[in-house]
């Protein structure tokens, strides 16, 4: 290629705010990074030994493209019972992580449409895929002492203004706020009163203590919803890189043939583990749950003693805190990383995520 297109090509990327967004690692790559999406955890042995096993006995070579059968099935089963959808296993396709899930689901679905409505603040990730290609993105505005969440007028405003597409987050992955259950049937209604679609992404769901309510379980619009999150999190396989779309039948196929096309499968290894996960999820998410919950309390009441101001959020997994670019350099300064709230859209906020050294870095910041 000569070297005026190459510069042409690489003018361009660096020209493309979105994506040009930072990735942020699925997993702490050290004890004092609070910036990552995930849990850092070990991995229980006996999912070791799946992944070992599947190795001895060959499953080295491609699988089907949407994910080994037994996981596909097991990741429906636990949407099912964490949401009350109505999953099957042709409903599911099994990622290379949540990031991918993202991309397959904006770009698949979204060129069915003229538009897709984005909250201003979301996670870098969907800012990327949307990134890719030139398409209208309407922002969502969104209501900063409710977690970022956009506003059930917000939504409305825009699929009566004729968006059919949205991509929305609960929790949200900046604060963790979670919608209520009146708040996902409010949003329901209104888009099938347009019979307008959304992308939902549910992924820190399993972190909110009880109940996160899920478009997932509409029951009479399942056919237009489709859901993204991570497989089965906190079991020590978010460096594995594991994800998951669930969506109606008929979308399946384009997003597969993209899949293939990409990455032809997800390491097959990797599933078996993810299914033996699937079998320790919901008696490992308890003690996590319970282990999370006394700690972001604990948190929560040293950023008080401190005068930090706090971002409303269910998620335990994350707290996320408004601080001036003063407070995130003393931050730096300690050594500690975090997700700045800028690359969501939000600045003057930071995420940390929940764990031993979190009560550290309140102390840090200034």
């Amino acid at each position: 290629m000569a070297s005026e297109n190459k510069s042409e090509i690489l003018a361009e990327h660096a020209a493309n705010s979105a994506l040009n967004k930072p990735a942020l690692a699925p997993v702490a790559r050290h004890n004092m990074d609070l910036s990552a999406d995930g849990l850092r955890s070990p991995l229980d042995e006996r999912i070791i030994a799946a992944s070992s096993e599947a190795l001895e006995a060959g499953h080295t070579h491609y699988v089907d493209v949407p994910g080994i059968a037994p996981l596909r099935a097991a990741i429906a089963e636990s949407l099912n019972d964490a949401t009350g959808a109505r999953c099957e296993p042709g409903n599911i396709i099994v990622t290379a992580g949540v990031q991918e899930s993202r991309f397959l689901t904006i770009q698949k679905i979204g060129e069915n449409f003229e538009s897709i409505a984005v909250p201003a603040v979301a996670h870098p990730g969907a800012r990327k895929a949307l990134g890719v290609r030139a398409r209208n993105v309407i922002p969502l505005s969104v209501d900063a002492e409710r977690g970022y969440l956009p506003p059930i007028a917000a939504i409305s405003e825009v699929v009566a203004g004729g968006c059919r597409l949205l991509y929305l987050e609960s929790p949200s992955r900046l604060s963790g706020a979670a919608y209520t259950a009146d708040e996902v049937a409010a949003i329901g209604q209104a888009l099938r009163d347009s019979g307008a679609s959304a992308i939902w992404d549910q992924g820190l769901a399993p972190w909110v203590d009880g109940d996160c309510p899920s478009l997932a379980a509409d029951e009479d619009r399942p056919a237009l919803f489709t859901t993204i999150g991570e497989a089965f999190p906190g079991m020590g396989l978010a460096s594995w890189h594991i994800g998951y779309i669930a969506a109606p039948e008929d979308q399946i196929p384009a997003m597969q043939s993209q899949k293939q096309i990409m990455a032809i499968c997800t390491s097959t290894a990797a599933q078996y583990a993810a299914l033996e996960a699937s079998n320790l999820f919901v008696e490992a998410r308890g003690l996590r749950m319970s282990q999370l919950s006394q700690l972001k309390s604990r948190l929560i009441e040293v950023a008080a003693d401190r005068g930090l101001d706090v971002v409303t959020g269910d998620a335990k997994n994350i707290i996320a805190l408004r601080a001036s670019e003063a407070g995130a350099a003393s931050l730096r300064d300690a050594g500690f990383d975090f997700a700045e709230g800028a690359s969501f859209g939000a600045p003057a906020v930071i995420r940390l995520n929940v764990n031993a050294a979190t009560a550290d870095a309140l102390q840090a910041l200034s």
